[in-house]
């Protein structure tokens, strides 16, 4: 049986989800759609899934505030969204690092954001990127 469900993967970069289609603004990456996570090309209420990670980090406050807003649009009720953002934690050594960085979030502002989600649930976790390297996340699960 073929799954005719939409799950989206939201900045996927190289590493693409199978199941998925993966969207980036970046054609370089090689993803299913080009296109920015600001302005996502899906009619209203017509994706199944979402899921994105470390793209969160890449907007200010603001630009995350519209990207949470287009991620409500597409999304149908009852369905949900997964999302990992990088946390306050280490701000200037990781921003340091990769310049495109724009802002860490506390989970507060994440829930301000997210507020007409029908579900919400924001944890802060920390995961090792290497087993020298642990890294502070902001994990996301909403319904809509």
């Amino acid at each position: 049986m073929i799954d005719k469900k939409i799950k989206i993967d939201i900045g996927c970069g190289r590493n693409k989800i199978e199941g998925f289609i993966g969207i980036d603004f970046d054609s370089t990456t090689n993803p299913d759609i080009v296109a920015s996570a600001l302005d996502l090309p899906f009619d209203n209420n017509s994706v199944d899934e979402v899921y994105s990670a470390h793209l969160g980090e890449h907007f200010d406050p603001t630009e995350a505030q519209q990207f949470f807003n287009e991620i409500y649009r597409v999304l149908k009720k009852g369905c949900k969204a997964t999302i990992k953002v990088d946390k306050d934690w280490s701000k200037k050594k990781l921003m340091a690092k990769d310049p495109t960085h724009k802002y860490r979030y506390k989970e507060k502002e994440i829930l301000k954001m997210v507020g007409k989600f029908s579900e919400k649930k924001v944890k802060d976790k920390i995961y090792f990127f290497k087993i020298t390297q642990p890294r502070r996340k902001i994990f996301i699960d909403l319904v809509k």
